[in-house]
This record gives C-alpha cells, sequence and structure tokens, in this order.
C-alpha cells in the first residue's frame, strides 16, 4: 500500500481545515455571513469596553443587541429614514448541524421583512430557505373562511401589505408578523396614509404567525394565529 507523500497530506489537511471552517458562538458565524450577505458587512459589530457596537463607515445610528448564551444578535438602523432591522440567530437540528437564520425588516407605514436560512458547506454559504420556511402570503394572516375575494380585496395591498419576521431569542419558534392592528387604527383615525387600503383590511383577522422548528426534520411549520 503506498503512502502519500507528507507534503500532500499537508496540503490536504490545509484545505479541509479552510473548507470547513469552524464556526462556534454567534459571533462566529456573523463574521463568516459578512462575506454572503452586503447588509452584514456594512454592520460589523466589535467588543469595545465590554460592549458590542455597531463600528459601520455608512450608518452612525446603528445599535446592536448581542445574546452570546442564546446564539442571537439583532441591530437596529434608523440611518435610512425607516428604521431597518437585521436579525441572526443559529438552528440547531438533532444531528447536531448548526444552519443560520437571517431575517430583515424594513418598517415605515408597512412592515416589508425577507427570512433567509443559509448552510455552511465547504466553506460557502447556501440558502436553503425554500426546504425549511413554509411559503406565507397576506392571505395566511385572514380567517381559511374568508375568500378575500378579488373585488373587494385592493389589488395594491399585494405589494403594501406584507409582514416581516421575528427570529427567536429563546427557544425555537419564530413568527411571521403583521401590522394589522396598527392599520387597522389608522383606519379608524381616517389617517390618509392607509385610506386607500382600509375596505380591504376587514379581511385581514391576525397579527402574528408562529413558526415551529422542527430540529428533526430541520424544517419550521406553521403554528397558532394571533
Amino acid at each position: 500500500m503506498k503512502t502519500l507523500p507528507v507534503t500532500l497530506l499537508l496540503c490536504c489537511f490545509s484545505f479541509w481545515a479552510t473548507s470547513s471552517v469552524q464556526a462556534q458562538a454567534i459571533i462566529d458565524y456573523y463574521n463568516l455571513l459578512a462575506d454572503y450577505d452586503d447588509d452584514i458587512k456594512i454592520h460589523p459589530i466589535v467588543s469595545k469596553d465590554g460592549k458590542w457596537i455597531v463600528q459601520s463607515v455608512e450608518s452612525s445610528n446603528a445599535t446592536v443587541f448581542v445574546d452570546e448564551k442564546n446564539n442571537f444578535i439583532e441591530i437596529k438602523d434608523k440611518a435610512f429614514g425607516d428604521i431597518f432591522t437585521l436579525q441572526v440567530s443559529l438552528l440547531k437540528k438533532s444531528n447536531g448541524e448548526t444552519i443560520a437564520a437571517v431575517v430583515k425588516n424594513h418598517m415605515d407605514i408597512f412592515l416589508h421583512g425577507e427570512i433567509h436560512i443559509l448552510k455552511l458547506r465547504n466553506g460557502r454559504w447556501n440558502d436553503i430557505t425554500e426546504q425549511v420556511v413554509p411559503e406565507l402570503t397576506y392571505r395566511d394572516f385572514s380567517e381559511q373562511t374568508m375568500g378575500l375575494a378579488a373585488a373587494a380585496f385592493n389589488p395594491a395591498l399585494n405589494h403594501h401589505l406584507e409582514f416581516g419576521y421575528q427570529l427567536p431569542r429563546t427557544g425555537s419558534t419564530a413568527s411571521a408578523q403583521m401590522q394589522t392592528q396598527i392599520l387597522k387604527e389608522k383606519c379608524q383615525n381616517n389617517d390618509p396614509s392607509v385610506r386607500e387600503y382600509c375596505g380591504s383590511l376587514h379581511e385581514i383577522t391576525y397579527s402574528s404567525i408562529q413558526l415551529l422548528w422542527n430540529p428533526i426534520e430541520g424544517k419550521f411549520s406553521i403554528g397558532d394565529k394571533k
């Protein structure tokens, strides 16, 4: 049986070490995600005098909350007029595998959000969101018995009546959230910013939909609605 030369073994080991970066803590994952996500890249965080801060040349108003024990990071940035929120947390599977969840929310009159589930494989991030998160639309925030008839539902809501996401700070239950009550209150007050949508908003019932984490399958499922 032939043996590999020592130099070849060293090269193989070096490649393995580089391609399978050993991220352990939430900060490690956040730093690695900066190579994949531009919003994370422009919001670098560092520890200074025992506190975590956002060290960004593009945004001086951003603040950060880091929960190292529960593997959760949240950044809030008001520099762009509206409020931008960035969340990163780690999801654990029963087989010991760790995957990263990234949520971005923009809040103005409405709440516009997106969620991405990312898996680190051979030193590169792969987006597996479609395999992990059930597809949701504004219709999921209405009673199933309501048809949201096209004649009654303002087509503009397809774009404007969006929702955001909340990753778990503790536990493993995430959620999709819509500003249902706030919007209805604006309608009651005849707020001109939402007036054109008020005829359709009565169809919307819920403000929050639970996303339950299944560590065995490595997927979220739809839970209770509130």
